[in-house]
């Protein structure tokens, strides 16, 4: 029994790396659309003279940076639990 939990501790933190190295990629490529998309809207209202997208360029930038803060502490607190589990076992 002993060895399947140890298995299974071994996976979890294995797919949570994974998940963490993927994580960093989607951050990375959602920025770059993002700054792009910003640039495109910023452009596009000083030749329109419109007010809203300053506006929504900043509500949508708080957003992604609160949402990426909060998902970067989760992985890092998961692989934390996961480590911490792996060496509890360990003899």
């Amino acid at each position: 029994m002993k060895n399947d939990e140890d298995a299974f501790v071994r996976k979890a933190l294995a797919s949570a790396e994974k998940a963490e190295r993927w994580g960093r990629i989607k951050e990375t490529v959602a920025t770059f659309l993002a700054l792009g998309v910003m640039f495109w809207l910023t452009e596009r209202s000083a030749k329109l003279e419109l007010r809203l997208e300053p506006l929504l360029i900043g509500a949508v930038t708080i957003a992604a940076l609160c949402t990426a803060k909060i998902k970067l502490l989760i992985n890092q607190n998961t692989k934390a639990v996961l480590q911490s589990i792996a060496e509890l076992r360990r003899p």
